[in-house]
């Protein structure tokens, strides 16, 4: 199994590393930062054998199999894992020229190992650029293939909420489980219902109408908490570069008025010339129709097809997460997320993704004070996640144009099911005294020894002896955290749909293209469900190192198919 694991990371990496260096050369973006590269440098390492630093250590994941089952009030197992996620995202992108705006809507629900069930809603709007350029394969006069780079910047903002669902609470945690995911999903109808009501459009009688509509909304609300009002609040910002290349051609047919044209002057120089040899009537034809006709082609271009061959992506988020329920009550959570992906295929195409995560929570009242004193700030947790996902299934995007002159009209579509393995890794430690919340700080914020902006220790490296060159964040960690290792099965139903009118200006072979107006809509079905055997690292040994073992608050529920 960890063979497989390893021939998989090394895959998708390498497909990232590709797509990596296509959206960076396309992009021209000053989004790399120290962590970017500390991260670029782990792909080279894992790809090429080499890189910056190799540091001795694979991403595949633990090795060997775990010790004895653990008992349950060990305290570096974690309390409860998630079992799996149902997500449904809706995009629409707006372009006008190079002016690219973004909306989309997001529903996750999360089953949770201790038979609680979360619920979130995320809407997100931003802005940015994009453009491409391509170029013709030469020798082909009806059909000429080419290639085509695209990119764009974005940014985003979003807010929603998380819901909690725990009212069920017993010993038999699957039970649990599957009473809060029913009052999840009714609550979940209510929400759309609701939101279908509030995006009723104005009108004669709209007043009675979306009282009438409310009620009928509130039917389906489920008798149990939470009230309408999210358990979490969540404010999101991302920054995004993408690109891709495309494979396809141009289509063209013969233009027949010219043709005629050329015929015509051909007869009229045989007309005045009747005692002339093959090669001067040659000569002479050439000669009228260049000067009468100019260097006009033979045919004229109707339109083109393409298939997009490869695409990747990065992103960067930071999520803020304020608690107004349940044990986390008054706690803020920042949670900074920097994630490479990539894909590669026509009609079967291969994925991959790679995500670093750092969330560090403070005492939300605290910390807003200390913003307006200019204070240091006291973290009370702070967690790291590491993931890497790849895998493969039928799944395409084509497009046709037809030329109007020098105007386009583009229509695109494509849809597919991808299956790929999620190998996620965590570390999550309480900061109980003054000393390991003033070291977490200044490492958060970029100061003090091995800073984050230089350095984000993986989980995995945790568990081993621990380096004499290690920063205080890093033994804190090694010393003290929870750390666990998880594996998904990773589901994902998509299809996509455009429109755009567009503009090209050629030269030679290259060509330079923007749409004057386009719409882009895309949705997604995500599933994630745990498989494998979890582990989580126990207590540091003499030698520093810390074992893995069966994760069995993670393992003894599982999850409800939906």
């Amino acid at each position: 199994m960890d063979a497989d694991r390893g021939q998989g990371t090394t895959e998708y990496l390498g497909l990232v590393a590709v797509v990596g260096a296509i959206v960076l050369a396309i992009a021209g973006t000053a989004l790399g930062t120290d962590v970017d590269h500390e991260l670029i440098c782990q792909v080279e390492r894992i790809v090429a054998g080499d890189g910056c630093g190799d540091r001795g250590n694979d991403a595949g994941g633990p090795k060997g199999g775990p010790d004895a089952p653990s008992p349950e009030d060990d305290p570096f197992q974690p309390a409860k894992c998630l079992l799996s996620s149902d997500e449904t995202k809706d995009t629409v992108v707006v372009q006008i020229l190079f002016i690219k705006i973004s909306s989309s809507e997001q529903v996750k629900v999360q089953q949770w190992s201790d038979g609680s069930v979360t619920l979130e809603r995320m809407s997100t709007k931003g802005g940015g650029v994009t453009g491409s350029i391509s170029a013709s394969i030469p020798g082909l006069k009806n059909w000429g293939g080419g290639a085509s780079l695209g990119g764009s910047y974005v940014k985003s903002s979003g807010s929603g909420g998380q819901w909690m669902f725990n009212t069920h609470k017993s010993d038999d945690h699957q039970k649990d489980l599957e009473q809060n995911l029913k009052d999840a999903k009714e609550f979940a109808e209510f929400l759309k219902a609701a939101e279908k009501c509030r995006s009723r459009p104005p009108g004669a009688h709209s007043t009675e109408l979306g009282m009438i509509c409310g009620h009928h909304a509130k039917e389906k609300k489920p008798d149990v908490d939470p009230e309408k009002a999210p358990d979490v609040d969540i404010t999101k910002s991302t920054t995004d570069v993408s690109g891709d290349v495309s494979f396809g051609g141009k289509y063209a047919k013969d233009d027949k008025k010219l043709k005629s044209l050329k015929d015509d002057i051909a007869a009229e120089i045989k007309k005045a010339n009747p005692k002339a040899s093959s090669a001067e009537l040659a000569a002479k034809v050439k000669k009228a129709q260049d000067t009468l006709v100019g260097s006009a082609p033979d045919t004229k271009g109707v339109g083109g097809a393409s298939t997009q061959g490869l695409s990747g992506a990065m992103s960067k988020d930071v999520v803020v997460l304020r608690t107004k329920t349940g044990p986390d009550a008054g706690k803020v959570t920042f949670v900074y997320t920097f994630a490479m992906s990539g894909s590669a295929g026509v009609g079967e195409k291969s994925e991959g993704s790679h995500m670093q995560q750092i969330a560090v929570t403070y005492d939300a009242a605290s910390y807003d004070r200390e913003v307006k004193e200019k204070a240091p700030h006291h973290p009370e947790k702070v967690k790291i996640v590491t993931s890497e996902e790849s895998g493969n299934g039928p799944g395409i995007n084509v497009s046709g144009s037809v030329n109007t002159g020098p105007v386009t009209i583009d229509v695109g579509a494509g849809g597919g099911k991808t299956h790929t393995r999620l190998h996620t890794e965590s570390a999550e430690v309480a900061l109980t005294d003054d000393e390991d919340r003033a070291a977490v700080e200044e490492w958060i914020r970029g100061r003090g020894g091995n800073p984050a902006e230089r350095s984000v220790p993986s989980p995995h490296d945790l568990t081993g002896k621990s380096a004499a060159t290690a920063g205080p964040v890093e033994r804190l960690l090694h010393d003290k955290s929870q750390i666990s290792s998880l594996d998904y099965d990773v589901n994902t139903d998509w299809w996509n749909a455009s429109l755009g009118i567009g503009f090209g200006l050629s030269a030679g072979s290259v060509g330079v293209g923007f749409k004057l107006f386009g719409v882009d809509v895309t949705h997604e079905k995500k599933t994630q469900t745990i498989t494998g055997n979890p582990t989580y690292a126990g207590a540091p040994q003499v030698d520093g190192s810390r074992p893995w073992k069966p994760f069995t608050k993670c393992s003894d529920t599982k999850p409800i198919p939906t």
